[in-house]
């Protein structure tokens, strides 16, 4: 094909695609403009705001049909009194208190571990080890930090006592007491108390 024809071809095309594009602009007229007309808002709707009952939990029916674990009271206040700490002893600290790895030495059994006691509720008989008795809670969470920090499984619970409020620092729970005895020493040496071993209050 001649350059010649060639280029005229390519601009004839241009041409007409120029057309195309400006021919509805030039030659058109535009669409009449309308202003917009808006709608009223329509009127608020009206909302029940009647308050709606609290649904009954499940939890709460089946509630008064579970039995309550074992707790044994006396056992727990004469914990709380021998475990109290005041005075110098309340600021003590446990940095001399070895990690829980170094007290729990690991040895091979030579019996199976036996079978977890039941209580009359039919509630695994759990144990703990209760450290301390402080009326402080920031006391009680630094004795928790410093214990979880050595590795032992510490936490703390609040309770009332003659209309004073304490919090006891205790460690577990097991289900064997005997994993308590080496802990015991341990921490009767360092807080310089008569720690026990006491049953666990599982929570309500």
């Amino acid at each position: 094909m001649d350059s010649v024809f060639r280029q005229r071809l390519v601009g004839t095309l241009v041409l007409v695609a120029l057309g195309v594009v400006f021919w509805p602009i030039i030659f058109v007229e535009p669409l009449e403009n309308r202003p917009i007309e808006l709608a009223p808002v329509p009127e608020r709707p009206v909302i029940d705001t009647t308050p709606i009952p609290r649904p009954e939990s499940p939890e709460e029916m089946i509630r008064a049909r579970v039995p309550v674990p074992e707790f044994d009271l006396a056992e727990q206040l004469r914990a709380d009194d021998v475990t109290l700490l005041s005075g110098d002893g309340a600021q003590q600290g446990l940095d001399s208190l070895a990690n829980a790895d170094a007290v729990e030495t690991v040895s091979a059994r030579t019996d199976a571990p036996a079978q977890p006691a039941l209580d009359a509720a039919g509630f695994a008989r759990g144990w703990v080890l209760q450290i301390a008795t402080v009326s402080s809670k920031a006391r009680a969470e630094q004795l928790v930090v410093e214990l979880v920090d050595k590795g032992y499984p510490a936490f703390f619970i609040p309770f009332e006592r003659e209309n004073t409020r304490w919090w006891r620092v205790q460690i577990g729970p097991k289900l064997e007491k005997e994993g308590f005895n080496a802990m015991k020493t341990e921490v009767d040496r360092v807080l310089e108390v008569n720690s026990m071993i006491i049953r666990y209050e599982q929570p309500s």
